[in-house]
């Protein structure tokens, strides 16, 4: 009985470090984004992570599969962000509420969409989640709109490549604009295809 307690402690004890370490590695990764470093070699992580080359590539067989993990942890973060209830009864204000709610989660996620742009079109894991998260921007837009705006095509493609993260970047980069001032611009031009929205309102 006491064999059998410790063998299980032991193997317990294995679980755990090995899920430490699998998290020291993507954390490392994630920092090494955050910070602007937009393709982490697998020796860039290991030496952040403090742990060996070889440890890097036994827990993830290759990075595609540690692109995968920070898409989890990255969605973990944003989540309560996300999964906020849009919860007023006149469909603007929604609209509203989604508008800020994603510009907030842009911010959040900026260094690490900047990097997946960049390397998306060499990695099935970072393709296959970009297109999963354009399809979930638009489904959520569409989930606050009135059937008409939802069915004026042009109008709709309008309002999502203004609430677009594309859009977004160009503000606060390229463009170089603080966040109020981008969330103004973003405000303004919603408000000029579609005024009946009545932001601010």
């Amino acid at each position: 009985m006491v064999e059998f307690t410790n063998n299980f402690t032991e193997t317990d004890g294995r679980r755990l470090r090995s899920e430490d370490t699998k998290q020291r590695i993507v954390t490392a990764m994630l920092e090494l984004v955050r910070e602007g470093k937009i393709a982490p070699t697998a020796e860039d992580v290991a030496q952040r992570a403090n742990v060996g080359l070889r440890t890097v590539f036994r827990r993830f067989k290759d990075m595609e599969s540690l692109y995968t993990e920070m898409s989890v942890a990255i969605s973990a973060q944003i989540a309560p962000i996300v999964d906020e209830q849009l919860h007023h009864s006149e469909w603007w204000q929604n609209l509203e509420q989604l508008l800020a709610r994603r510009l907030r989660v842009y911010e959040i996620i900026m260094p690490y969409r900047i990097a997946a742009g960049a390397l998306r079109f060499h990695s099935t894991a970072l393709l296959n989640r970009h297109l999963d998260i354009v399809s979930h921007e638009r489904s959520a837009l569409e989930s606050v709109l009135p059937t008409d705006i939802r069915e004026d095509e042009v109008l709709l493609d309008a309002l999502e490549a203004t609430l677009s993260f594309d859009m977004w970047n160009q503000l606060r980069n390229d463009q170089s604009l603080p966040v109020e001032q981008a969330r103004s611009a973003v405000y303004r031009i919603v408000s000029g295809i579609l005024p009946q929205a009545r932001l601010g309102a």
